[in-house]
């Protein structure tokens, strides 16, 4: 399973839409267990490796923000819009990472309560 776009529109509406789904008891269409393997028998990239990958990507829409601001200060010929619109996303992207990080060490602290 590949990781989409962070700053994919559709990519926050099925997030929350799975998580609703979850929340339900659903099953969570389009989202497969991390982990797991695929048809050939290879294992896929596992649950720390697809957070690492979405850091980067939260990573590298910051710095690309910083980039066009820098751009359009400097004369560089970038619009302002364009660097609205870039810090916007990371915004966003940073935002949507916080708050799975927030969820991810609830669930922790939550485990490490249970009675065993």
């Amino acid at each position: 399973m590949a990781i989409e776009n962070l700053s994919s529109p559709n990519f926050a509406l099925r997030s929350i839409k799975a998580y609703e789904q979850a929340q339900k008891g659903g099953a969570t269409e389009g989202f497969e267990k991390a982990g797991s393997s695929d048809k050939t028998g290879k294992s896929r990239d596992g649950f720390a490796n697809m957070l690492t990958d979405a850091m980067k990507e939260v990573d590298s829409l910051q710095k690309d923000a910083d980039h066009k601001i820098e751009g359009m200060v400097l004369g560089k010929g970038v619009q302002t819009h364009e660097a609205m619109i870039a810090l916007e996303k990371a915004d966003i992207a940073f935002k949507l990472m916080n708050n799975i990080r927030m969820r991810i060490t609830r669930a922790y602290e939550e485990v490490m309560r249970t009675q065993v």
